[in-house]
């Protein structure tokens, strides 16, 4: 079974686990104000088998290390990469022959606690990690060695804690004000703004140093993922009902804004239910 957190983030997740192999792990204490967890997948296919794993990620920055048959968008093959906030629809992994990711999720804004990378500098690209990074992750992560989550957690926490990470300034604002969007019945900026009492030039100043991306397009995403998950999910609602519930008060653009982030419509979606490869 799909772990919880999943749903909404992996399309088709049971179809994802019938191709790959999948783990995770958390980090150590004292890095979790920063980072969200340690993940790995792995893939052993036929010859010439393709898989096309399809990802909806909030704007979080990962840093992964990946080798074998792996291609996406900027990054053709192996080696490290640091893949930021994508805001142009999916995030599609081609996956042939063997292969496998470890990867590190930080939490929204926590990579400034480690590097001064802007985040906005890798919207929508991934770079190879020493260009943004800096710090070179473990060498003894990935084939070869520690090859899964569980493995490379405790060299991972040697690593970041090494790189004595601290909190930039503005961090605490900003989770005080993610906090405030983790609440459903938050869905637009003008609601955004009255419980923060912040202004939306403000709130945009502080998205875009810490995130990349504005408080609008995170928004948008944590709906859509919630309504992937639902559907993924076997959720019963009609998708009328569903998308009300959500926040969406016109059909058509709960049709629209899916179809933005997806690719597909939400029947469409919904009725590949158990489907194969998704395409492009």
């Amino acid at each position: 079974m799909p772990h919880p957190h999943m749903y909404g983030h992996v399309l088709r997740p049971e179809e994802f686990l019938r191709r790959a192999r999948y783990d995770h792990a958390l980090p150590a204490a004292d890095l979790r104000r920063w980072v969200d967890r340690y993940w790995s997948v792995s893939w052993d296919l036929d010859p010439g088998e393709v898989h096309r794993a399809a990802t909806l990620d909030e704007p979080a920055i990962h840093l992964t290390r990946e080798w074998g048959g792996v291609r996406r968008a900027g990054a053709d093959g192996g080696g490290t990469w640091v893949t930021g906030p994508v805001t142009r629809g999916r995030f599609d992994v081609v996956q042939t022959g063997t292969g496998g990711v470890v990867g590190i999720r930080f939490r929204l804004g926590g990579t400034r606690a480690f590097t001064r990378g802007e985040p906005v500098a890798v919207r929508d690209r991934s770079l190879p990690a020493a260009e943004w990074f800096g710090a070179e992750m473990p060498g003894s992560v990935g084939a070869g060695g520690a090859a899964t989550a569980t493995e490379a957690a405790p060299l991972l926490d040697d690593w970041l804690c090494a790189l004595e990470p601290a909190d930039a300034p503005g961090f605490e604002d900003l989770r005080k004000v993610l906090d405030v969007l983790a609440d459903p019945s938050v869905t637009s900026v003008a609601a955004l703004e009255r419980r923060t009492a912040r202004s939306a030039r403000s709130l945009q100043r502080l998205f875009r140093h810490h995130l990349g991306v504005g408080p609008k397009r995170i928004l948008l995403r944590a709906r859509v993922q919630d309504a992937i998950a639902a559907i993924d999910r076997g959720d019963s609602r009609p998708l009328p009902d569903l998308a009300h519930d959500l926040g969406w008060f016109d059909q058509s653009h709960f049709i629209r804004d899916v179809r933005a982030v997806t690719g597909m419509t939400p029947s469409s979606y919904a009725r590949r239910a158990g489907g194969d490869i998704l395409e492009p």
